[in-house]
């Protein structure tokens, strides 16, 4: 029979046994505490990695919406609302402080934003997505302040009704408004090169006609009509290389008499103010220039060694009228001058035509020293802040 003593000592052996258990499950809480806690730093700091990656993706996301000039939002249709991103906000002139727009009524925002013209596609919009998963589209949008911008975007619909009808849909557009302004001059540059091509067509062939009239043989025609033609393209290169904003006068004129003479010698004295003619008037004054020089190196100042000729123009008023530029042609040193007796096409050149393709007078002095030749005309041919080039 065990003695007190062995109970004492079973006692404390089941104590002692008991005392490492709950050592080693203390010791084991503690270590999966441990790994529990190192666990969770590590998932706070994934969790931190990725909500770090995420605001920068949405960061580029933002960045790259605002530089593509492209905004978006989602419409939901059996809430009835619209969430905005701030992007597409910015672009439909919106400020709603939260982004949550309406879809329909006289709260639509969207609808109230478009351009009176393009308010009917809304309702096309809705019917595109009922049958189609995606749909392009194209529309202005008027800001408040009356700015218009031409959008173009696609939507895309996220989820359907059971029996088809879409319930959500994500849209994206962008600002095609610069685009759409260089299409607009495109077409616009079309028909004006038209217009420019049937008016050059028409010039050349009075510049024909007239020639062949005045002409004694085909090699007199031939030598003719090639002198005036390229008089015609020295306009019409000066105008081009201004890219049809106009011709500056000094330029036009100098580039009429290279074919004659060196424009930078004594022979030639150019002044005026530095001035921009239109491209239509260019050429009508680039014509009558190298007429004006034609004879004069046939019969006037420059047939002779001595001769020379200024050419001057400026601006001023003529009777109260509207500003005026005068050009003046002055020949000197040259043999003596007589009246023509009889108007060949130089001579409608450098009257009737200029007066009739410019609105302007012409006058005309057989001085004793040179011909002296003047043609007054409106502003409405010059190129200034008020008066802008066709193009």
């Amino acid at each position: 029979m065990p003695t007190q003593e062995d109970e004492e000592e079973l006692l404390r052996s089941v104590a002692l046994q008991n005392a490492k258990s709950i050592l080693l499950a203390r010791q084991r809480a503690e270590r999966e505490l441990i790994e529990s806690k190192e666990a969770l730093e590590r998932k706070t700091e994934e969790l931190t990695e990725s909500n770090r990656r995420l605001r920068e993706s949405e960061a580029r996301y933002s960045t790259a919406l605002a530089a593509g000039r492209m905004g978006s939002w989602e419409t939901d249709l059996v809430a009835r609302t619209r969430i905005w991103t701030k992007e597409g906000m910015a672009l439909f002139g919106l400020t709603l402080a939260d982004g949550r727009g309406h879809v329909g009524g006289d709260d639509d925002e969207y609808r109230s934003a478009l351009h009176l013209d393009d308010r009917h596609l809304v309702q096309r919009f809705h019917e595109l997505a009922d049958k189609q998963d995606s749909f392009t589209s194209e529309y202005r949008v008027v800001w408040p302040d009356g700015t218009t911008l031409w959008l173009r975007g696609r939507g895309q619909v996220v989820a359907r009704a059971r029996d088809g009808k879409a319930q959500r849909l994500v849209s994206i557009v962008t600002d095609v408004t610069e685009r759409k302004a260089a299409e607009d001059h495109i077409q616009f540059l079309m028909h004006e090169i038209s217009h420019r091509s049937k008016n050059l067509l028409m010039v050349i062939q009075s510049i024909a006609r007239r020639t062949a009239r005045s002409a004694g043989t085909m090699e007199d025609f031939e030598s003719r009509f090639e002198r005036r033609l390229q008089g015609l393209a020295a306009s019409h290169d000066v105008v081009v290389r201004k890219n049809w904003q106009g011709a500056p006068l000094a330029e036009l004129v100098r580039q009429q008499l290279v074919p004659f003479v060196e424009v930078q010698s004594s022979r030639f004295e150019l002044a005026g103010p530095d001035t921009i003619v239109t491209a239509e008037a260019a050429q009508t004054i680039g014509l009558a220039i190298h007429e004006l020089a034609t004879n004069a190196i046939k019969y006037g100042a420059l047939s002779e060694p001595s001769g020379g000729v200024s050419i001057s123009w400026a601006l001023g008023e003529n009777a109260g009228a509207s500003p005026q530029l005068l050009l003046t042609w002055t020949e000197r040193g040259g043999p003596p001058v007589l009246p023509p007796s009889r108007k060949g096409f130089g001579h409608v050149v450098i009257g009737e035509m200029v007066e009739r393709s410019l609105n302007g007078r012409v006058t005309m002095e057989f001085a004793v020293e040179g011909l002296k030749w003047s043609v007054s005309i409106p502003a409405t041919n010059l190129v200034t802040d008020q008066q802008p080039s066709l193009l």
